[in-house]
């Protein structure tokens, strides 16, 4: 294997920005152990790297506005790496040879995982001698998360770009926050004028200008404050809120509206779906429902409905796919028995995590889900 190429100075420089920041908004700093904090590190690290090369800046040069700008969502990251990169000779074809740091980074972060593989601490050898310890179980596969531990969405395969996006921009947001000096979230925050003057709560949510034409962001433009005396929540001009240290999150003042449990902690639970309705809306909603025959339709008489997730995987570019498996059974009679029950198995195919139009499709059987799933992952 060629050596690898070192690291340009300006990635350096991008590197530990996003290290900085990451550290900041994380309670134990930035642990390069933890699969959450190396994937933000990394998105905004090739934020600030992309807009360098683009705008021709030192990486010092590029303001926090432009960066949470990038990261309204992981599309528009995309969007910008894929569009600046390239031009920069960085290959971030998956089948290219092992490069640079920047396109190892990248391609990390829009690689998919198997949730499902053996935790790290599987591999070790058994421990005969002190040099065992360091060994590998040869030919094993990767171990889960590369070896990492996960906190965020730990049950996804799907990209860390699509995954912590959001909270790389949460990240970057906090940094732009302390440097303009505004409220963070859980802050306890006064109203000092408009309709809410004089009361008192915490910061729930912050509020920016997103500029498209200039590709930043201005603000905090206002605050969403879940006040002590008001039902919910009230989205409040910046000017008008100022800080209050009397109270620190999560206690109010006896008395206040919001002094016991938050509301609907206790409220009670809506009333279960009949197996009729569970049966009309599995239908409703899949691409074939013509594959279900009459007499599991039938099922919607049955005295319980069950669902179980059987699996849940992900391809990687340039056949980008996710696709989990689930298996809907429906009880025919008051006892449990095997032989009564009807079993609907339905796979739900995705392009990328947050694809508002997931495709359902349904299968009779568990044999015809590799073909199933190969049809709707290829050539589509």
């Amino acid at each position: 294997m060629p050596p690898r190429a070192p690291a340009p100075e300006p990635w350096n420089d991008a590197v530990r920005r996003a290290t900085d920041a990451t550290a900041a908004d994380r309670p134990g700093g930035m642990d390069e152990r933890c699969w959450d904090d190396v994937a933000m590190r990394g998105i905004i690290a090739t934020v600030l790297y992309a807009l360098h090369l683009r705008e021709r800046q030192p990486v010092d040069a590029i303001g926090w506005p432009a960066v949470l700008w990038q990261l309204r969502d992981d599309e528009r990251v995309a969007e910008l790496v894929t569009a600046v990169l390239p031009r920069a000779g960085l290959d971030l074809a998956r089948t290219a040879a092992p490069g640079d740091p920047v396109t190892e980074c990248w391609r990390w972060l829009t690689r998919t995982w198997d949730p499902h593989a053996p935790v790290k601490s599987a591999f070790l050898q058994p421990a005969l001698s002190p040099s065992s310890l360091d060994g590998w179980v040869p030919d094993a596969p990767e171990p889960r998360w590369g070896g990492m531990g996960r906190g965020i969405a730990s049950g996804l395969p799907d990209p860390a770009l699509e995954v912590c996006t959001h909270w790389a921009a949460g990240v970057v947001q906090r940094a732009l926050i302390t440097e303009r000096r505004g409220h963070h979230a859980h802050d306890r925050v006064q109203v000092a004028s408009g309709a809410f003057a004089g009361h008192r709560g915490y910061v729930s949510n912050v509020g920016w200008y997103f500029d498209d034409a200039s590709e930043t962001v201005d603000g905090p433009a206002g605050y969403v404050v879940d006040l002590d005396d008001v039902p919910g929540t009230e989205d409040i001009d910046a000017d008008q809120v100022e800080g209050c240290a009397d109270l620190r999150w999560p206690r109010r003042p006896e008395g206040t509206l919001k002094d016991g449990p938050p509301p609907g902690l206790h409220d009670p639970l809506p009333p279960a779906k009949t197996c009729e309705e569970d049966l009309r809306e599995l239908l409703g909603r899949a691409c074939n429902p013509e594959v279900v025959p009459e007499q599991l339709r039938r099922a919607a008489a049955a005295h319980r409905h069950h669902h179980l997730e059987l699996d849940w995987q992900a391809s990687p570019d340039p056949q980008r796919f996710t696709w989990r498996v689930l298996l809907h059974w429906y009880q025919l009679t008051e006892h449990y028995a095997d032989d009564q029950r009807a079993d609907l198995y339905e796979v739900v195919i995705t392009r990328r995590l947050h694809d508002a139009e997931p495709a359902h499709h349904l299968a009779l059987s568990e044999s015809d889900l590799p073909g199933l799933i190969a049809r709707c992952t290829t050539g589509a």
